[in-house]
């Protein structure tokens, strides 16, 4: 390992050093003799170990013992200021430059153990099956290609309509009446050649549809963006979670929006929250209250004919709220944020959100297999200075 500094930057009030990488948490530390700025300066120089760092400092004055150097390099990986400069230099030249925003976003997540280039390579060695090539991933899948996720399988069963128009933005005028998902993989080969992209007409009548396409592409992640029949949210729960394979999906309701996620053996599934209230519609994403008169609101909801009342601003929201679930599931640069919650987006109230979790129903006889849940914690990052 050769610990290498981060586009870090500090500055010296009398006996301190103020580290800042990102301004949201900087990091205070004691430099009484200057031997720390030293080995920053030899840390952002990088090509060290921790033992030739140590040498090098004991060069200046008295002996610094490696285990002191191991030490300060832990707490530096602690607030993310270093990665281990052995697993960078793959991105050059034209890769680089492809992927030079990307690489920039992952530094700030890469430790030691993960350097920003090892999240971009997990990106580019993913599969995504992307079902539905509408309203929702539409967005998602331009996010996922700029991102370099380097196979993707489109599927969806619909042509290229006028009323399209308002929120699909892979399609022009002159694929009217052309298959949404021919058009939606080459528009994904125009935009990066290199990228893996395969198209399947599906016509989606029930779980076995989605199980046969699963079992042939074998996806690391399924982007669901189906809305009918209303069953279809179900179905992809039925054959993702026994698989271990999980799907993120989001949708819109009248005056609100959504997304949620399940990861097989993290969280509570989707049929975990059908029989906790079969009332939930799978387009319902309305904040509020969860008394008798919302479900029956709910109920009374689901038997109207649906009206897609997206526009493009909305379908944009989702499809970023849902592709930045997408990479934290292929890459682990943050862990899933919508696993077995319901993420709500309030186009009344402004936009804002709110995030409702539902658990895991004892009878489910989709996930009770898993037994316990791993349930993942979010590590939370000081947003004040800390001395050290």
């Amino acid at each position: 390992m050769r610990p290498q500094l981060k586009d870090v930057v500090w500055e010296r009030t009398d006996d301190e050093l103020t580290l800042v990488f990102d301004r949201r948490s900087p990091l205070v530390v004691t430099d009484v003799d200057g031997r720390m700025e030293m080995l920053l300066g030899l840390l952002r120089l990088g090509g060290l170990t921790v033992d030739e760092l140590a040498a090098r400092l004991s060069q200046e004055g008295p002996a610094v013992p490696p285990s002191d150097v191991a030490d300060i390099v832990a707490t530096l990986d602690g607030h993310r200021l270093v990665e281990d400069g052995e697993r960078l230099g793959r991105y050059r030249g034209d890769l680089g430059e492809r992927h030079y925003s990307n690489l920039a976003f992952f530094e700030t997540f890469a430790t030691l153990a993960r350097s920003h280039e090892d999240l971009l390579d997990a990106a580019r060695g993913a599969h995504v099956l992307v079902l539905g090539t509408g309203g929702l991933n539409s967005n998602t899948v331009p996010h996922l290609a700029g991102l370099g996720v380097g196979r993707l399988t489109l599927a969806d069963r619909d042509l290229v309509e006028a009323r399209n128009f308002a929120r699909q933005y892979l399609y022009s005028w002159r694929d009217l009446g052309r298959s949404k998902v021919e058009a939606a993989g080459a528009w994904v080969e125009r935009f990066d050649p290199d990228l893996d992209v395969a198209t399947h007409e599906l016509d989606v009548r029930g779980p076995s549809d989605v199980a046969r396409l699963v079992d042939e592409t074998a996806p690391d992640v399924v982007m669901s963006g189906i809305d009918s029949p209303r069953e279809v949210d179900l179905w992809v729960n039925e054959v993702c979670v026994p698989r271990g394979v999980p799907f993120v999906r989001g949708g819109m309701g009248v005056s609100a929006a959504g997304v949620w996620s399940v990861v097989p053996g993290v969280s509570a599934c989707r049929m975990c929250l059908e029989l906790a209230d079969p009332t939930h519609g799978e387009s319902d994403f309305s904040p509020g209250s969860d008394d008798a008169h919302t479900r029956t609101a709910r109920r009374i909801f689901e038997a109207k004919p649906r009206v897609n009342r997206g526009i493009g601003a909305v379908a944009g929201l989702l499809g970023s709220y849902a592709a930045f679930e997408v990479i934290r599931l292929l890459t682990g640069f943050q862990e899933p944020q919508y696993s077995g919650s319901l993420l709500t987006i309030d186009l009344v109230d402004g936009c804002s959100t709110t995030v409702r979790r539902w658990e895991r129903h004892t009878d489910c006889p989709v996930c009770r297999a898993f037994g316990p849940l791993d349930r993942r914690t979010t590590s939370s990052t000081s947003r004040r200075p800390v001395a050290v």
